[in-house]
């Protein structure tokens, strides 16, 4: 990602989000994006978009069962990675929800949001991988 020129503060920055974003050297957790005082989530949001992730919501992320789509959810200054998928509870009852790969102490998702919410997330549907059992979590 850097082409061997000294980089400005703003570009070492925008490439550490690139870095986060991609899951590339850092986990995709929970990121803060207050940096000295300053609000960095719009320049998150610009990366999210220049990577493939769209604003959208829930309800409106294309997925099926056996698939989970990455996306980030941005509350404050916090940028939460998880995933949109279907929850399978027996043959005929599921949902679809975007859950947190923060969990909480019960080890459910922190974050879980239904499909029926108009909460935006920023979610890229080329980027679709299969469902595996996700054993490693970050406890909020």
């Amino acid at each position: 990602m850097t082409s061997g020129l000294p980089m400005k503060p703003n570009a070492q920055i925008a490439e550490a989000m690139d870095y986060i974003i991609s899951g590339t050297n850092v986990e995709r957790f929970v990121h803060e994006l207050d940096v000295d005082g300053e609000d960095l989530s719009p320049l998150f949001t610009e990366r999210l978009r220049a990577s493939g992730f769209n604003e959208t919501t829930v309800g409106d992320v294309s997925v099926d069962f056996e698939e989970r789509v990455p996306a980030f959810v941005l509350r404050g200054t916090k940028a939460y990675f998880g995933w949109v998928f279907i929850e399978r509870f027996t043959e005929k009852k599921s949902r679809k929800l975007f859950g947190s790969a923060v969990r909480n102490k019960k080890g459910d998702w922190a974050i879980q949001i239904p499909s029926n919410s108009r909460e935006k997330i920023f979610a890229n549907e080329k980027h679709k991988l299969g469902m595996e059992v996700d054993s490693s979590f970050v406890l909020e």
